[in-house]
């Protein structure tokens, strides 16, 4: 699962279906971590440019995914695998993600 910012802003969820990679792609040359998180406001949070911790309710929510029932159980089940890595924070129902730059 890839999130992607593009260089017009828009935030698109690509590769939805794969539940074993999960990462932010930053695909505006040149950006600015504050521009990025920006982008990235109610979905994402950027502590640095490596690491993001993205909103579990946010990504359940997203268009596309929010109605599709085997969807959500391939997401809970990622989540479920995650936990023993110190992926999901589960306090603020967040799950890390890392961070790739243009």
């Amino acid at each position: 699962m890839i999130i992607s910012v593009h260089a017009t802003n828009d935030v698109t969820l690509d590769d939805a279906q794969n539940f074993r990679a999960f990462k932010i792609v930053v695909a505006i040359p040149e950006a600015s971590l504050e521009e990025a998180r920006v982008a990235l406001a109610g979905l994402a949070t950027l502590p640095d440019r490596d690491t993001a911790w993205v909103s579990a309710d946010a990504l359940r929510q997203w268009r596309g995914v929010k109605d599709d029932a085997d969807w959500q159980k391939g997401f809970d089940a990622m989540i479920e695998k995650a936990k023993p890595h110190g992926w999901i924070d589960e306090a603020n129902k967040a799950i890390k993600a890392h961070v790739e730059w243009a």
